[in-house]
């Protein structure tokens, strides 16, 4: 039988898709402003159940915790001040369904918060002028880019400003004739001296400024985005001349500038969800903030407790029906601003909201983090000064900088404070401190921790490899053992230290930063850091292990000739002689290590490893249940069962480390705060780039923080302008696009609303390929000694016999000929999967390459096939084909 039959029926070919100052005060030791202390009241001791049914509008607030199934916990703290509730209407909850890969197959469903983010008032836009009858008024041709006189003028601005070439290159540029004024001019011309002709020169430009300075004037007529600036200076006593500035702004209006912006609006959320798998409600899914129990314990209920007899009373609401939670995220982290020489540093302090997806504060794009604060960074001097003076007073000047930055949120976090959105809604905001984002030195330092222990809970420097967390360590715990030292040390600071120190507490601080935030516990706040705690910390330890018991040489040589893979890095030198190891090469380190030490690390060792990278690999989920929770768990049990192989081979002592042990707290932190990604380090690490390293270049190195600070403020400006002024021209005329910065195209827009329309299915399937093939005319036989495919032309058949009806038997397949003999041949294609997140588009590429010199072995990577319904992503569980790479790089038309 011939396969000539079979050539209609073949594909046919497609196209190739292209605070305010404070006096002195001795406790502290040093000088500022004092801000008066609010009374300590007693604590709220959480067991808050379930929410309610929605059905019923009348929500009864006594009733008896033992009769909730779930229940959620969180130690907070009672407002100061009963606070006058506002009028609240009941809304009915809501289910909604999220897209997943098959959207017809979500069950998924949302039980919205029946009052959280209630609108009490509403006021004019922002982005809209009004009259005094309150109708809109329209603008003039150019008046929408006030104070700039046109498109054109707002535009060079904005081109000088964020990409220009420098001031006095734009003072050159703006110096030509016939640039800057708006009107026809005659200029004189001598041509060797023989005659002189009269040019006139029509104006091109037409700019209201003519030299740089003017133009900074109008950029710095905008109003801040994010408040203004402030400047204090810091000093010990006895050392009036040892000043140490930081440099900062009100948070408060930081948080207002994320609500008013209008770019944020689409993507805000103001209240919390409780998100489950189905209808059933028994799988409940962790992903945002707002899908975490620390929001729902805050928005719902609390129960109260006695201050005396600390006895259980009743269930009482922490917040007034129809308030709106601001959850914040601040994040501080030293960085180096000078590369090699200088030893130039900055502190900043950031800033975000919980409110937004983490997809939008992931981007810098979105300008959803705020800088609030540029800490000192001043050295203290430390002559005459022992060990512990010096610790003690870096830990002091620390907590009075914050406890001047954050001063601003107490109050309004009790009170709560009015904010209007763009679209003119007005909701009573309560900015509550809920997730603090910093490295383990950093936490120590911010929880008024002993370095060395955990700052998440009671567990001593010599028990941080158990299994099992110890008791939890709470602000009240803390604050009680600081304030019982003080009273054991009288005015002693270094008996004040010991004390301290001995119940593994900072020995340095009287008045911690955080001392009465209102619904705060500092210890809960610190969540995971991926970056710094798994791959820089307990992988970076596991590294080190395995080139202790195998010998760094081996290790590279098992690294070395590894071969190439999808996704994967070769080392070509080994690791063995890395410095400093960034966090992306530690990332494609763990890509490889498992492999590496196959078959010559005993099984226990081999799984203890697996056991760890399983861990860091899962915990990275943007979204989990309590079913991926307990694959951590696991995880997790699976290390500690087999984690006596390190020490049986004498790479470790014990295990008693810090990062190590922070592992047990990450579930807890997905359940209270939502995934890692919402907290991570590395996103607020990205920041430095902006808001630290092009601010210090664009100064002249001499008192740079004023300068940075102008620079930063300027940027701000530009950005936020252009937003508003796209917004008002969209108002006013719907049919016109809204304005992109120069830099970008509407095609390559990063700052484009999310879509949360599902991607079509066409491009769920796009594939591309070079219009040429890398092998043309490559003959069959050729294609399987080259490529490894000895049964290449069987199997080719077998692909064009199911086109055929009725098909040809195997056997009679054996017999049969092909009605070609040679084949294009393309050694690679792209496409496009099926992205987890509606924003995300993810490009992958296969390779298929044949032998050759250079790789004697080619490279055929390995694609994955779902075929069945019950397939899982942790594993190839549920999927009935591996298809193997050799023959998924020949494309037939």
């Amino acid at each position: 039988m011939n396969l000539n039959d079979l050539q209609p029926f073949l594909p046919s070919r497609s196209a190739s898709p292209t605070p305010v100052p404070s006096s002195a005060d001795p406790a502290r030791g040093l000088n500022s402003q004092e801000i008066p202390s609010q009374e300590i009241l007693p604590p709220f001791e959480w067991d808050a159940p379930d929410w309610p049914s929605f059905e019923d509008a009348a929500v009864d607030f006594d009733i008896d915790p033992s009769e909730d199934i779930e229940r959620d916990e969180f130690l907070l703290l009672p407002p100061p001040v009963p606070v006058s509730t506002r009028p609240a209407t009941n809304q009915s909850s809501k289910s909604s369904t999220h897209r997943s890969l098959d959207d017809n197959d979500d069950a998924r469903v949302e039980d919205l918060h029946p009052t959280a983010g209630q609108v009490i008032g509403h006021a004019p836009s922002q982005l809209l002028a009004k009259d005094k009858e309150g109708d809109t008024i329209m603008l003039e041709d150019g008046s929408e880019f006030a104070p700039f006189s046109s498109e054109l003028d707002w535009r060079f601005a904005e081109w000088a400003v964020k990409d220009g070439p420098g001031q006095k290159a734009i003072d050159r540029l703006l110096a030509i004739s016939g640039v800057c004024v708006s009107k026809v001019c005659c200029v004189w011309r001598n041509f060797s001296n023989s005659s002189q002709l009269l040019l006139q020169v029509q104006e091109k430009l037409g700019l209201s400024y003519n030299n740089i300075r003017a133009l900074l004037q109008k950029v710095d007529s905008i109003p801040d985005r994010a408040g203004e600036w402030q400047t204090k200076e810091l000093f010990f006593h006895g050392q009036p001349d040892e000043k140490y500035t930081i440099r900062f702004r009100n948070p408060v209006d930081a948080i207002k500038s994320l609500f008013a912006d209008p770019a944020l609006e689409q993507h805000r959320v103001y209240g919390p969800k409780k998100v489950y798998t189905d209808e059933t409600r028994v799988t409940r899914i962790f992903s945002e903030i707002w899908t975490g129990k620390w929001w729902h314990v805050l928005q719902v209920r609390g129960l109260q407790s006695d201050s005396v007899t600390m006895s259980q009373v009743s269930f009482k609401a922490l917040l007034p029906p129809g308030a709106t939670v601001a959850p914040v995220i601040i994040a501080t982290d030293k960085t180096q601003l000078t590369q090699f020489s200088g030893g130039k540093s900055a502190y900043p302090v950031y800033l975000t909201i919980g409110n937004l997806p983490k997809a939008i504060r992931r981007k810098p794009s979105k300008n959803a983090c705020i800088l609030i604060a540029y800490l000192s960074v001043d050295k203290l001097k430390r002559s005459r000064m022992t060990e512990f003076e010096h610790r003690s007073r870096v830990q002091r000047l620390f907590h009075e900088a914050m406890r001047i930055v954050m001063e601003p949120l107490k109050m309004a976090g009790k009170e709560g404070v009015d904010m209007t959105c763009s679209n003119g809604n007005i909701r009573r905001v309560y900015p509550i401190l809920t997730c603090y984002a910093a490295d383990y030195p950093e936490q120590c330092l911010v929880a008024c921790t002993k370095y060395g222990t955990c700052p998440k809970c009671q567990c001593s420097a010599n028990n941080l490899g158990d299994p099992k967390p110890s008791t939890g360590r709470t602000r009240q715990w803390t604050e009680t053992i600081i304030d019982e030292a003080k009273k054991k040390a009288g005015d002693s600071p270094k008996e004040f230290h010991k004390e301290c120190m001995a119940q593994d507490v900072a020995g340095g601080v009287y008045i911690p930063f955080w001392h009465d935030f209102p619904y705060t516990d500092i210890h809960k706040c610190i969540t995971p850091d991926v970056l710094h705690q798994l791959y820089q910390g307990v992988f970076k330890h596991v590294v080190s292990w395995c080139q202790s018991i195998l010998g760094e040489k081996v290790l590279d040589q098992r690294i070395q000739s590894l071969p190439l893979g999808f996704g994967l890095r070769q080392f070509k030198n080994g690791i063995s002689n890395l410095s400093q190891i960034s966090g992306s090469e530690r990332k494609n380190m763990a890509k490889i290590l498992l492999g590496c030490l196959v078959g010559i690390i005993a099984p226990s060792g081999i799984k203890a490893v697996k056991a760890l990278l399983d861990f860091i690999y899962l915990v990275q989920y943007s979204t989990h249940n309590t079913v991926t929770l307990g694959y951590i768990k696991d995880a997790l049990t699976e290390f500690h069962q087999n984690k006596e192989f390190f020490i049986q081979v004498q790479c470790r002592e014990h295990l008693n480390l810090p990062k190590l042990h922070s592992l047990l707290h990450y579930v807890e932190s997905i359940e209270l705060f939502g995934t890692t990604d919402n907290y991570n380090t590395e996103m607020f690490e990205r920041l430095h780039i902006d808001f630290a390293k092009h601010g210090w270049r664009a100064t002249n190195q001499r008192d740079e923080f004023p300068q940075m600070i102008r620079w930063l403020s300027r940027q701000e400006k530009i950005s936020y302008f252009n937003t508003l002024t796209g917004c008002r021209i969209a108002e006013n005329n719907p049919s016109a696009s809204n304005l992109l910065p120069l830099s970008q195209t509407p095609a390559s827009d990063p700052n484009a609303p999310i879509s949360t329309t599902p991607i079509p299915p066409s491009k769920h399937r796009l594939k591309a390929i070079a219009k040429f093939p890398d092998y043309p005319q490559r003959s069959i036989s050729l294609i399987e000694q080259l490529h490894n495919a000895p049964h290449f032309s069987f199997n080719l058949k077998k692909f064009l016999n199911s086109f055929l009806e009725p098909r040809v038997s195997n056997q009679a397949l054996n017999t049969s000929t092909l009605p070609f003999s040679q084949l294009d041949v393309h050694k690679m294609f792209r496409f496009q999967p099926v992205a987890l997140n509606d924003h995300e588009e993810k490009h992958d590429i296969v390779k298929a390459i044949p032998k050759s010199k250079v790789l004697p072995h080619g490279r055929f990577d390995t694609v994955v096939v779902i075929t069945e319904d019950d397939a899982e992503s942790h594993g190839l569980a549920g999927k009935r084909t591996i298809f193997r790479c050799f023959s998924t790089s020949y494309f037939f038309y």
